[in-house]
């Protein structure tokens, strides 16, 4: 009986570990992460899921992506420069949930500083560099991922 309840109580630790672990949480404001170097993406949320090369259409435009399944980040000249954060993300940023409607973000974010079809764009205040947040929606409006990127890359 009490090999039986360390078992359990083991399989319990090890599952909320690898669940835990199988989906890493970003900070609030996840523009914190910009200009990760790789190391230090690995050391806070562990290796990737995938990896992967993604072409550009200009050489200089080639990013190695750490894939994490809810947000991937975007690697050039071994710094991030880029987060794609799904819509299935479990967790507010910047105060709202990234599947939010645009009257959700704007509220708070203000109004966007672009809006092109298929997505809008808001431009981040109080950063070393300048950031932007572009969401992707579809015909409907709802948007189906956001992306964080330094503008200056």
């Amino acid at each position: 009986m009490k090999r039986s309840l360390v078992f359990l109580a083991l399989f319990v630790g090890l599952a909320a570990f690898a669940q835990e672990s199988a989906s890493p949480r970003l900070p609030a404001d996840p523009a914190q992460i910009l200009g990760f170097s790789p190391a230090q993406l690995i050391a806070s949320y562990g290796p990737p899921t995938r990896v992967f090369a993604l072409r550009g259409a200009e050489p200089w435009q080639d990013d190695v992506v750490f894939d994490y399944l809810s947000f991937s980040a975007f690697i050039f000249m071994d710094r991030v420069w880029q987060l794609r954060i799904a819509a299935d993300y479990p967790e507010p940023i910047l105060g709202f949930h990234p599947s939010a409607s645009l009257e959700r973000i704007e509220a708070s974010l203000g109004l966007p500083a672009t809006r092109e079809p298929g997505n809008y764009e808001w431009a981040l205040p109080g950063r070393g560099w300048p950031v932007r947040l572009r969401a992707v929606h579809d015909e409907h409006g709802a948007v189906r991922e956001l992306y964080l990127y330094r503008a200056d890359f």
